[in-house]
């Protein structure tokens, strides 16, 4: 048997984290005690990461609004930053390769406020809400 192509489709956390709990369902059908411990393992650890919150239609609103900036990525950087979004420069730097080279401040302000309001971290604060944040550490002080 030879493999044409090793890697047709990568798949992200969320699509992996949906696919296991299908399967964990069926646990006794597939497999004995290793299988299951490996599955809520795993389980156990998307659980706590972003792709837990996510769908995939925030996954694709993110991927387009990728698409449309003017930042060449590859799949698989793009694929990095849905799975884990970094909130701040350095991460964001860690998973774009030649990221200074590429990418200029005002792009990089782009794509990490993209990646902010994609993982939900971004949040708008009206100048309402600041007024009330500062009278009240105001009346705390």
């Amino acid at each position: 048997m030879e493999v044409k192509n090793p890697q047709v489709a990568v798949l992200c956390n969320n699509e992996v984290f949906e696919l296991l709990k299908k399967t964990q369902e069926n646990t006794k059908l597939i497999g004995g005690m290793n299988h299951s411990t490996i599955l809520y393992e795993v389980n156990k650890y998307l659980e706590q990461r972003a792709c837990a919150e996510q769908n995939p239609n925030k996954i694709r609103e993110f991927l387009i609004k990728l698409k449309h900036m003017p930042i060449n990525l590859s799949k698989k950087e793009k694929l990095m930053l849905v799975n884990d979004p970094p909130d701040s420069v350095l991460r964001l730097s860690l998973g774009i390769k030649d990221f200074y080279d590429r990418l200029s401040e005002p792009e990089t302000e782009m794509l990490l406020f993209a990646t902010k309001k994609f993982s939900g971290e971004f949040q708008i604060i009206t100048k309402q809400e600041l007024v009330e944040e500062e009278e009240e550490e105001e009346e705390n002080n």
